[in-house]
Protein backbone atom coordinates (compact mmCIF):
# COMPACT_ATOMS: atom_id res chain seq x y z
CA UNK A 1 0.00 0.00 0.00
CA UNK A 2 2.84 2.47 0.45
CA UNK A 3 3.62 2.10 -3.18
CA UNK A 4 0.42 2.80 -4.14
CA UNK A 5 0.17 6.43 -1.79
CA UNK A 6 3.61 6.83 -3.00
CA UNK A 7 2.85 6.58 -6.37
CA UNK A 8 -0.31 8.43 -6.22
CA UNK A 9 1.79 11.68 -4.59
CA UNK A 10 4.26 11.52 -7.51
CA UNK A 11 0.98 11.33 -9.78
CA UNK A 12 -0.72 14.10 -8.70
CA UNK A 13 2.64 16.29 -8.67
CA UNK A 14 3.48 16.11 -11.99
CA UNK A 15 0.03 16.44 -12.61
CA UNK A 16 0.03 19.56 -10.77
CA UNK A 17 3.11 20.63 -12.78
CA UNK A 18 2.26 20.18 -16.09
CA UNK A 19 -1.19 22.15 -15.17
CA UNK A 20 0.87 25.13 -14.04
CA UNK A 21 3.33 25.19 -17.31
CA UNK A 22 0.55 25.28 -19.16
CA UNK A 23 -1.68 28.06 -17.01
CA UNK A 24 1.63 30.17 -16.78
CA UNK A 25 0.50 31.06 -20.25
CA UNK A 26 -2.59 32.10 -19.99
CA UNK A 27 -1.77 33.72 -17.08
CA UNK A 28 0.73 35.96 -18.84
CA UNK A 29 -1.74 36.93 -21.65
CA UNK A 30 -4.46 37.74 -19.21
CA UNK A 31 -2.00 39.81 -17.17
CA UNK A 32 -1.54 41.88 -20.88
CA UNK A 33 -4.86 42.07 -21.63
CA UNK A 34 -5.52 43.64 -18.30
CA UNK A 35 -3.06 46.38 -18.92
CA UNK A 36 -4.33 46.80 -22.41
CA UNK A 37 -7.81 47.15 -21.29
CA UNK A 38 -6.87 49.89 -18.74
CA UNK A 39 -4.71 52.00 -20.87
CA UNK A 40 -7.99 52.17 -23.26
CA UNK A 41 -10.38 53.02 -20.48
CA UNK A 42 -8.26 55.61 -19.84
CA UNK A 43 -8.15 57.26 -23.50
CA UNK A 44 -11.51 56.47 -23.58
CA UNK A 45 -11.92 58.38 -20.14
CA UNK A 46 -9.34 61.28 -21.87
CA UNK A 47 -11.66 61.39 -25.17
CA UNK A 48 -14.95 61.66 -23.03
CA UNK A 49 -13.56 64.98 -21.19
CA UNK A 50 -12.04 66.47 -24.71
CA UNK A 51 -15.20 65.52 -26.17
CA UNK A 52 -16.73 67.57 -23.19
CA UNK A 53 -14.39 70.48 -23.04
CA UNK A 54 -15.41 71.16 -27.05
CA UNK A 55 -18.82 70.85 -26.68
CA UNK A 56 -18.64 73.73 -24.22
CA UNK A 57 -16.88 75.92 -26.28
CA UNK A 58 -18.97 75.27 -29.20
CA UNK A 59 -21.14 78.05 -30.61
CA UNK A 60 -24.89 77.07 -31.10
CA UNK A 61 -26.10 76.09 -33.98
CA UNK A 62 -28.47 78.21 -35.66
CA UNK A 63 -32.09 77.81 -34.63
CA UNK A 64 -33.01 77.68 -38.38
CA UNK A 65 -30.96 74.31 -39.20
CA UNK A 66 -32.03 73.09 -35.60
CA UNK A 67 -35.86 73.34 -36.44
CA UNK A 68 -35.14 71.59 -39.76
CA UNK A 69 -37.82 69.51 -40.92
CA UNK A 70 -37.25 65.29 -41.36
CA UNK A 71 -35.02 64.60 -44.57
CA UNK A 72 -37.54 63.31 -47.61
CA UNK A 73 -35.60 59.45 -47.27
CA UNK A 74 -36.06 59.49 -43.73
CA UNK A 75 -40.15 60.19 -43.32
CA UNK A 76 -42.50 57.15 -41.69
CA UNK A 77 -46.21 57.08 -40.19
CA UNK A 78 -47.84 54.26 -38.87
CA UNK A 79 -51.83 53.48 -39.12
CA UNK A 80 -52.27 55.27 -36.12
CA UNK A 81 -50.56 58.35 -36.91
CA UNK A 82 -52.51 58.40 -40.36
CA UNK A 83 -56.13 58.34 -38.45
CA UNK A 84 -54.92 61.09 -36.03
CA UNK A 85 -53.73 63.48 -39.22
CA UNK A 86 -56.61 62.73 -40.92
CA UNK A 87 -58.89 63.73 -37.70
CA UNK A 88 -57.12 66.43 -36.93
CA UNK A 89 -57.64 67.88 -40.18
CA UNK A 90 -61.04 67.41 -40.16
CA UNK A 91 -61.06 65.57 -43.12
CA UNK A 92 -63.23 62.33 -44.23
CA UNK A 93 -61.20 59.63 -45.23
CA UNK A 94 -62.77 60.02 -49.01
CA UNK A 95 -61.31 64.41 -49.03
CA UNK A 96 -57.68 62.76 -47.29
CA UNK A 97 -57.28 60.54 -50.31
CA UNK A 98 -57.89 63.04 -52.52
CA UNK A 99 -55.52 65.79 -50.97
CA UNK A 100 -52.93 63.25 -50.48
CA UNK A 101 -53.19 61.35 -54.07
CA UNK A 102 -54.56 57.88 -53.24
CA UNK A 103 -57.77 55.70 -53.22
CA UNK A 104 -59.89 56.05 -50.42
CA UNK A 105 -59.59 52.10 -49.80
CA UNK A 106 -55.61 52.68 -49.25
CA UNK A 107 -56.54 55.60 -46.70
CA UNK A 108 -58.36 52.77 -45.13
CA UNK A 109 -55.86 49.97 -45.49
CA UNK A 110 -53.08 52.74 -43.99
CA UNK A 111 -55.52 53.13 -40.46
CA UNK A 112 -55.97 49.78 -40.17
CA UNK A 113 -52.20 49.10 -40.03
CA UNK A 114 -50.14 47.62 -37.52
CA UNK A 115 -47.02 49.60 -36.84
CA UNK A 116 -45.19 51.31 -40.12
CA UNK A 117 -47.08 52.28 -43.01
CA UNK A 118 -45.23 51.27 -46.27
CA UNK A 119 -45.43 54.35 -48.74
CA UNK A 120 -44.27 53.20 -52.03
CA UNK A 121 -44.66 56.77 -54.36
CA UNK A 122 -42.47 59.52 -53.38
CA UNK A 123 -45.37 62.20 -54.37
CA UNK A 124 -47.68 60.39 -51.24
CA UNK A 125 -44.85 60.55 -48.77
CA UNK A 126 -44.09 64.74 -50.06
CA UNK A 127 -47.97 65.34 -49.15
CA UNK A 128 -47.97 63.14 -45.82
CA UNK A 129 -45.12 64.93 -45.16
CA UNK A 130 -46.72 68.60 -45.85
CA UNK A 131 -49.82 67.92 -43.60
CA UNK A 132 -47.59 66.71 -41.18
CA UNK A 133 -48.41 69.44 -38.07
CA UNK A 134 -50.78 71.45 -39.98
CA UNK A 135 -54.42 71.87 -38.57
CA UNK A 136 -57.97 72.64 -39.90
CA UNK A 137 -58.00 75.75 -41.30
CA UNK A 138 -53.92 75.22 -43.04
CA UNK A 139 -55.32 72.21 -44.72
CA UNK A 140 -58.67 74.18 -46.10
CA UNK A 141 -57.00 75.88 -48.24
CA UNK A 142 -55.13 72.81 -49.78
CA UNK A 143 -58.29 71.18 -50.61
CA UNK A 144 -59.54 71.78 -54.26
CA UNK A 145 -62.55 73.39 -54.56
CA UNK A 146 -65.53 71.27 -55.84
CA UNK A 147 -68.13 72.91 -58.61
CA UNK A 148 -71.17 72.93 -56.29
CA UNK A 149 -73.90 71.20 -57.52
CA UNK A 150 -77.55 72.39 -57.28
CA UNK A 151 -79.87 70.06 -55.39
CA UNK A 152 -82.08 68.87 -56.86
CA UNK A 153 -85.89 69.24 -55.44
CA UNK A 154 -87.76 66.05 -54.84
CA UNK A 155 -91.00 66.21 -56.93
CA UNK A 156 -94.07 65.16 -55.72
CA UNK A 157 -95.94 62.57 -57.22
Amino acid sequence: MNVMSVLKAEISRLAKKEAKAVNSSVKKASASYRGLIAGLRKQVDALQKEVASLKKTMPAPPKALASKAEPEGRFWITGKGVKTMRKRTGLTQAKFAKLVGVSVPTVVNWEKAEGKVEIRRKETMARLQELKGKGKREVGGMLPKEAKKPKAKAKKA
